[in-house]
């Protein structure tokens, strides 16, 4: 399963590493391509996904995880559009 997952981190001087981890550790790939978005390829629904990450989060924090059908568009780079299409969906 392809899932987006979007953030807002409130905490300026908190140490995310462990959130950032977590995104990596729950997907077999990932690919980071802006500052608060991943794709990850996991085996994980999306809501098994967002309850992996919401103990590295702030309440103040906000999270969003959605799954990605083949039906997609948007602006990206090449290997973006390279490494989406790899995937099953």
């Amino acid at each position: 399963m392809v899932l987006i997952v979007d953030y807002v981190l409130s905490k300026r001087f908190r140490d995310y590493h462990p959130l950032f981890e977590a995104l990596k550790n729950n997907s077999s790939q990932s690919w980071h391509f802006s500052d608060s978005t991943w794709i990850v390829n996991t085996n994980l629904s999306a809501n098994e996904y967002a309850e992996r990450l919401l103990p590295y989060i702030e309440t103040t924090d906000s999270l969003l995880v959605v799954r990605i059908t083949r039906e997609h568009q948007g602006w990206l780079p090449k290997e973006a559009w390279d490494w989406l299409n790899d995937k099953q969906y």
